[in-house]
């Protein structure tokens, strides 16, 4: 057994005299956390004394009362302030408050280092720590065992939580959702996404979590060391909490679990990405098409093909997509990323009103995208892909950061076609030009930025201001279209944006 409050005040070398909290001095120490910092119960475990020289504490009574209130909602067992370090006087405040919470709070003179504190809990204690250490021996004997017969999973899971006495969620902090092949509901998925939020979507040591349908059942959730934010939720059966040190174990198993799903998630999403690029090239027949989809939880009646530009992605879609078991296909090919969806995984995208906590926008977070008309049939793959990604060009152009097929103003084409001949219509004698010789292009589009500025137009283009009143006549014959008539302008203006769509998407294909 640990070392208890009692035991620790009887200790003579320690001089501890108990200021209050009597009630609760039978209480076990399993270990000291030392700190001063003024949110010390973020790293506090249940069982363990807080010992702290007090320059943490607030200065005000209703301060300490919050500080002896958080630090008891931990489970510590008490809380040990050294004497002879100048900050913040304990309270009367304080002291009652730890009384009633049957907290006990003592002090320890200058004198006797902290050092000799932790020393007589740890000598007191080795006994507990040896159980502690078989505890963590059969933590990862399970976890061999379920990797040996290929059974690792929630079922893991669950018999760490029972070997624990506790009950384990492995979860994503930003929504609380399993991250294991399984439906099983997170009831603390509120609190704790509000937690990782107000800590900068990061979570502290132990974050102390409160039950969505119950205010008074409690839980903690530990990072899990993972690549991507990971959080072991523990839940106790109404008994105390394992020890830190067990639960920073029981996170580093469920990292190991996690590690071992995700090589099977990404054979997995090599293989969907082998079928789409099937698919958009056309190299496999309907019937196997639809069937592998199928298998996927996919149905191509129902689903989109979305485009970004893969280099410019700053999260990763694919690995948001896993962790929210959307079913989708991903491929990479000439600088876009294609990713196949279900259509009503897109419903709010962009809107700031999707369910899920938004995941359309969480995996299409920081890169613009297109998307698709349904693709229906595997035959119209090709054809989705690019109108994708002539949606994503029309994005680009008008500075939005989703956008469907055939959608946007009115004044942008809607079509590749539509582009192509708008082109070829207004900028075509002038490409024509400049294949030659001469800048015509860039200087339309000077002027047109400039807003019809001779003077800053000249300047930009390095040259005389009579050379480019040449040039603007020049193009006015070559196009029929000045500088001057609102209906030009506008030409001008529609036409210049279906050229950069055009040369944003990369089409090949030639106008003259």
């Amino acid at each position: 057994m640990s070392i208890t409050v009692r035991e620790l005040l009887q200790l003579p070398h320690l001089q501890a005299v108990l200021l209050a909290g009597d009630t609760g001095i039978d209480r076990d120490i399993s270990w000291v956390h030392t700190s001063d910092l003024p949110n010390a119960w973020e790293w506090q475990g249940p069982g363990e004394l807080l010992l702290t020289n007090g320059t943490g504490l607030p200065v005000d009574p209703a301060g300490q009362v919050e500080f002896i209130e958080r630090l008891a909602a931990t489970g510590a067992t008490g809380l040990a302030a050294g004497g002879g370090v100048p900050g913040p006087t304990m309270t009367p405040a304080l002291l009652r408050r730890a009384a009633d919470l049957d907290l006990p709070v003592l002090t320890v003179p200058f004198s006797v280092p902290f050092t000799s504190v932790v020393r007589a809990v740890a000598t007191a204690n080795e006994r507990e720590e040896s159980r502690q250490l078989l505890v963590v021996a059969r933590l990862y004997e399970l976890l061999r065992q379920s990797i040996a017969v290929g059974s690792a999973g929630p079922g893991l899971l669950e018999r760490l939580g029972h070997e624990l006495g506790v009950r384990l969620y492995l979860v994503d902090p930003v929504n609380g959702r399993s991250l294991l092949d399984n439906d099983d509901e997170n009831p603390y998925a509120a609190s704790l996404a509000a937690g990782f939020a107000q800590h900068g979507q990061a979570l502290p040591g132990m974050l102390r979590l409160t039950r969505d349908d119950d205010p008074h059942q409690t839980a903690v959730a530990v990072g899990v060391p993972t690549e991507r934010p990971t959080a072991l939720v523990i839940e106790s059966f109404g008994h105390a909490l394992p020890s830190t040190v067990l639960l920073q174990h029981a996170a580093a198993v469920g990292a190991l679990e996690l590690a071992q799903l995700t090589a099977r998630q990404e054979r997995q999403r090599r293989a969907g990405g082998d079928l789409l690029g099937q698919l958009l090239d056309r190299r496999v027949d309907d019937d196997t098409a639809i069937s592998a989809v199928g298998a996927l939880g996919l149905a191509l009646a129902e689903c989109v093909i979305v485009a970004t530009r893969a280099q410019l992605v700053d999260t990763d879609p694919a690995g948001e997509l896993t962790r929210s078991r959307l079913p989708h296909l991903t491929v990479l090919r000439d600088g876009y990323a294609y990713f196949l969806v279900p259509a009503l995984a897109l419903a709010d995208a962009g809107t700031g009103t999707g369910t899920e906590n938004n995941t359309a926008d969480r995996w299409l977070a920081g890169s613009v995208a297109g998307v698709s008309d349904t693709v229906g049939r595997p035959a119209r793959a090709p054809e989705a892909a690019a109108e994708a990604g002539w949606a994503l060009s029309a994005s680009e152009a008008e500075g939005r950061s989703l956008l469907h097929f055939g959608e946007g103003t009115i004044l942008l084409p809607r079509t590749v076609a539509e582009a192509e001949a708008i082109v070829a219509r207004v900028l075509g004698p002038l490409l024509a030009h400049d294949e030659r010789t001469g800048e015509y292009l860039k200087t339309v589009r000077v002027i047109l930025e400039l807003d019809r500025s001779w003077q800053a137009a000249a300047a930009q283009l390095h040259i005389h201001k009579q050379t480019l009143g040449y040039r603007l006549r020049k193009i006015e014959a070559l196009t029929g279209r000045g500088f001057v008539r609102t209906e030009h302008l506008a030409e001008w203006w529609m036409a210049l944006r279906a050229y950069d769509m055009l040369a944003g998407l990369g089409t090949s294909r030639r106008v003259s």
